[in-house]
């Protein structure tokens, strides 16, 4: 026992307690029955651009949260009250609409008759946490809707066949007796059903796109030549409504491994998307550019009215469309094809119109 007293002697337990503490990445406060903070770790006081020294004594709602009464998800009455250690989840989204959350333990201090002067706060960012949980959520509830949705839209393209044959026969019979009191009418009806059929068309296409799950087919192909064959199956769309289209190449070529067919579906699904958005017409500009780390970045942009900041996260999420009709799976199907290419696709944030950033991989 006695060889074991320079040691304690020389073992601090306070000080290494409080380097313990201090290297928690956890937030943690020790505060009185009047919350005001009587211990702060070093990384809440970081959090707040602070040190520990400039919070204490003041009342954890006001310098942690900016409240002038206690947070109403807090727990800490609740275990002066009963001595219990309590846990409870809640969060808050920034000014630019991204969702962060935490879980709050608190714990009781007893002294030695047994009473609670002193409550512990530990407060754990479970942000990234409750995201991997979303997304696996997500990703079965996708693979459940995927297959209805497959099975619903080879359902629906049968009747949808039968409808537009029945409808041709009808445009035969009005073009053979043009002059018949309805044959006008006919026409209206004709062109109305027609739009709907259309409409439908791309609909089950799209859930069809959506639930496709082929592997694709890569070799060596140059993105802007890529780019370049895509416009010539929309820009006759894009002219009739005012549209011009430029595409820009800095630091090319660009040579990667794509699946043709697929990329220049991603091309023309964000020139539809863009369409959409400039009703009167406008510009859309394609610009490829070397990215880091061997990558290509290709944006698509345009200058129509843009996306609210708020909706950024959800506009590649399925069945999400900000127009009146829509699948609302274009962009689901873009993201898609991009990740599986292994790249990214994220919607950034500009002074006017929307802004895709596409990043794919180089050949090494």
């Amino acid at each position: 026992m006695a060889d074991n007293q320079p040691l304690q002697a020389k073992f601090s337990i306070k000080r290494y307690f409080q380097e313990v503490i201090d290297g928690l990445t956890d937030d943690l406060k020790i505060v009185d029955r009047q919350y005001r903070v009587v211990f702060v770790n070093q990384t809440a006081a970081q959090r707040l651009f602070k040190k520990p020294e400039q919070i204490l004594g003041q009342k954890c709602f006001e310098v942690f949260n900016h409240f002038d009464h206690p947070c109403p998800f807090c727990t800490t009455h609740q275990t002066f009250e009963t001595g219990e250690t309590l846990h409870t989840e809640f969060g808050y989204t920034d000014t630019d609409g991204d969702p962060f959350f935490f879980l709050l333990t608190t714990y009781p201090i007893r002294d030695e008759n047994g009473t609670i002067p002193y409550v512990v706060e530990v407060t754990r960012d479970v942000t990234q946490e409750k995201r991997l949980e979303q997304e696996v959520v997500q990703t079965r509830t996708l693979k459940a809707i995927g297959q209805f949705a497959a099975e619903l839209a080879h359902e629906v393209r049968n009747p949808l066949n039968a409808i537009t044959f029945q409808m041709a026969l009808l445009k035969k019979i009005r073009d053979e007796h043009p002059d018949t009191p309805y044959s006008q009418h006919l026409s209206e009806v004709t062109n109305i059903v027609d739009e709907e059929i259309s409409s439908l068309t791309k609909i089950t296409q799209d859930f069809l796109n959506f639930t496709k799950q082929d592997s694709l087919k890569c070799e060596p192909a140059n993105l802007k030549k890529t780019i370049d064959s895509s416009l010539e199956l929309v820009k006759g769309d894009l002219k009739n409504q005012g549209i011009d289209v430029s595409v820009e190449e800095f630091g090319g070529p660009h040579i990667t491994l794509i699946d043709r067919d697929r990329f220049r579906q991603v091309i023309i699904n964000l020139l539809h998307n863009a369409k959409d958005a400039l009703v009167h017409g406008g510009n859309i500009k394609i610009t490829l550019s070397p990215g880091p780390d061997d990558t290509t970045h290709v944006i698509v942009a345009d200058n129509g009215p843009g996306i609210p900041r708020q909706l950024f996260e959800k506009v590649f999420d399925p069945f999400f469309s900000g127009k009146q009709k829509g699948s609302g799976l274009g962009l689901s199907i873009v993201k898609n094809i991009v990740e599986a290419h292994g790249g990214t696709i994220a919607l950034e944030p500009s002074s006017r119109g929307a802004t895709f950033r596409m990043t794919f991989p180089k050949i090494k």
